[in-house]
């Protein structure tokens, strides 16, 4: 494991022979946040595995409990959000479709009426209507 933090002081050794290091907390809170999987798998998965007691107290707090809720109500939303679009942009193009679809209609019957009853403009289709 490598870990980059500056060394303040070396303040000793504990009973097991391990280095007492001072460190900037802030230092130490930046790199936490920069590597939140190595606090995930070293330190709080070999905790919850071994202390299940740890978990249910976590999942008792209120305040976590309401965070995990706010998590999944904004994952919730945020899947009826993009099923919501999906179904919009399929109304969107059958719409689109039918009116490419109307357009061709007339533009065909325009041809229909310029190529078969030889009328050659506008004018020519409103004097026949009228």
């Amino acid at each position: 494991m490598e870990i980059h933090l500056k060394i303040n002081d070396v303040r000793g050794q504990d009973e097991k022979g391990r280095h007492i290091l001072w460190i900037n907390d802030e230092d130490l809170r930046l790199w936490l946040e920069e590597h939140p999987q190595y606090v995930l798998q070293t330190i709080v998965q070999p905790m919850l595995k071994h202390h299940p007691g740890k978990l249910q107290e976590i999942i008792d707090d209120p305040q976590i409990r309401n965070v995990i809720y706010m998590k999944e109500k904004a994952a919730r939303e945020q899947k009826a959000e993009n099923r919501k679009r999906m179904k919009q942009a399929e109304i969107d193009k059958q719409r689109r479709r039918e009116q490419f679809i109307a357009s061709q209609n007339y533009r065909q019957s325009v041809d229909y009426i310029h190529n078969v009853l030889g009328w050659n403009n506008e004018e020519g289709i409103q004097e026949a209507k009228g």
